[in-house]
């Protein structure tokens, strides 16, 4: 589906409340956050949500995110719901989302999955990556295998070793698909689950430069920026974002400007959007 401009104003209204009942828990708790990714791009020029952007990212350092996902599930409202891999076994994802329940934003890629398909805001873990840059790809390597073994144990993506179950097979070769099916052959995926945390934290006790969402290169941000966040307006919220937050841009996206043509304003515009499912009963 594509948006028309009253459906994207109104995506944004309900983002917002996503994100202020997600402040409104860290805050009682204590859980540092800040808002990344394009999301900081919204924050930095509009004060808000790009205009044609239709999602909002979170990220929290690993101490943090397991801090939320241990809290959020009795502590947020009734009109929410965390997902995770601890809260809903089918979950794809090897990251939270916080999710509106009554609604619905089905992304084609997972519209067969048998999960909450609510409007959600990604809630992101952030891992200490090695300085040294043979020791960062070997990581970034080792995750982004794990992460495939977490997420084929659900539902094959690729072409080989397995029927694909989603329109377009993601590309893959076929030793690739291979190691991945022999993992989903001999291992739960509770214990893909835990390897993959594992791997992705095996950093954390040192004393690196810089976190990431480990399988997302562009991503990392200066440790000490992320840990003395700033507050920004976000939505008529003051929402944390990192400290020098234009450097982590501009690594993050070298072309950074205030508005794009229009053929590079890209959003993930889903196969079906309902705000109210009560409305449809």
């Amino acid at each position: 589906m594509r948006y028309d401009d009253r459906d994207l104003q109104r995506l944004h209204t309900e983002l917002y409340e996503i994100l202020a009942e997600i402040d409104r828990v860290c805050k009682k708790h204590n859980i540092p956050y800040f808002i990344q990714g394009g999301s900081a791009i919204g924050a930095f020029y509009n004060k808000g949500v790009v205009p044609w952007d239709d999602d909002v990212d979170v990220g929290m350092t690993r101490e943090h995110y397991n801090r939320f996902l241990e809290v959020a599930p009795a502590e947020l409202g009734a009109d929410y719901f965390l997902e995770w891999f601890g809260t809903e076994p089918n979950t794809p994802f090897y990251f939270a989302k916080v999710k509106m329940n009554n609604t619905l934003f089905v992304e084609r890629i997972w519209r067969n999955m048998d999960i909450h398909h609510g409007i959600f805001i990604d809630i992101f873990p952030y891992d200490r990556i090695p300085d040294n840059k043979t020791c960062e790809k070997m990581h970034r390597f080792a995750a982004k295998f794990w992460i495939n073994c977490f997420m084929g144990k659900q539902i094959w993506l690729w072409r080989h070793c397995g029927k694909c179950e989603i329109d377009s097979p993601l590309p893959k070769s076929w030793i690739g698909c291979a190691a991945i099916k022999a993992i989903c052959m001999v291992m739960s995926r509770e214990a893909i689950y835990n390897k993959m945390c594992r791997v992705l934290a095996r950093h954390n006790g040192k004393d690196t430069e810089f976190i990431n969402i480990v399988r997302m290169p562009k991503d990392q941000i200066r440790r000490r920026y992320a840990e003395n966040p700033v507050l920004m307006e976000f939505g008529g919220m003051m929402i944390p974002v990192p400290d020098n937050v234009e450097e982590y841009l501009r690594h993050h996206y070298p072309n950074l400007r205030p508005v794009l043509p229009v053929e590079e304003q890209i959003n993930h515009a889903p196969y079906k959007l309902v705000f109210d499912t009560r409305d449809e009963k």
